[in-house]
C-alpha cells in the first residue's frame, strides 16, 4: 500500500474505491433494470429471492443495503407486478414469507443473463484464477465488516 505521509491516497483508500466502483456499476446496469421495469432495489429483492427462497422480510434485509421501508416499498412494487407474491410461514403464524412468482423468476433469468454478459465484458481477460481471487478478498472484506463491531479501528 502506498503511503504519502499520514493519509492514504486515493487510489489505496478502499472506501472510496469501492464507493466509486459501486457507483459506476449502478450506472452500467440502471439501464438493465430500467428496460425491464425495474428499481435496482426491486433487483436486489428479487435477486435474494431467487438466491434462498421462501424468506421473511427481515432476512432479505439482512442480504441486501437497504432499510426496512425500502424492502416494503420493493416488495409491494414486485407483488403489484405479479413477480412476487407472499405465502404463510411454515412454523410461525406471525411471519409472512417473500416467494418469487413463476413471472419473476422468467424476468430474473432474462436479465441475469445480461448482468452476467456485462460482468463477463468488465473482467474482459482476467483469467478465472484473478477472478476467483478478487471474488475471495470481497468475501474476507465483507464477512470482517460484518463480524468486526462499528467503529473498531
Amino acid at each position: 500500500m502506498r503511503k504519502t505521509g499520514a493519509y492514504l491516497p486515493l487510489t489505496d483508500n478502499l472506501s472510496y474505491r469501492l464507493s466509486m466502483l459501486n457507483f459506476l456499476m449502478a450506472k452500467a446496469t440502471r439501464d438493465i433494470y430500467a428496460a425491464h421495469g425495474l428499481t435496482s432495489h426491486q433487483w436486489k429483492v428479487l435477486s435474494v429471492l431467487h438466491a434462498a427462497q421462501p424468506m421473511p422480510a427481515r432476512e432479505i434485509a439482512k442480504r441486501v443495503t437497504l432499510d426496512k421501508a425500502a424492502i416494503s416499498r420493493a416488495v409491494r412494487e414486485l407483488r403489484d407486478g405479479g413477480l412476487a407474491d407472499t405465502a404463510p410461514h411454515p412454523n410461525d403464524a406471525r411471519i409472512v414469507n417473500i416467494v418469487m412468482t413463476a413471472k419473476g423468476k422468467r424476468l430474473y433469468e432474462r436479465m441475469n443473463a445480461r448482468i452476467a454478459a456485462l460482468q463477463t465484458r468488465l473482467f474482459g481477460e482476467l483469467s478465472p484464477a484473478k477472478r476467483a481471487t478478487f471474488f475471495g478478498v470481497m468475501d474476507a472484506l465483507e464477512s470482517r465488516l460484518r463480524t468486526e463491531p462499528a467503529g473498531s479501528a
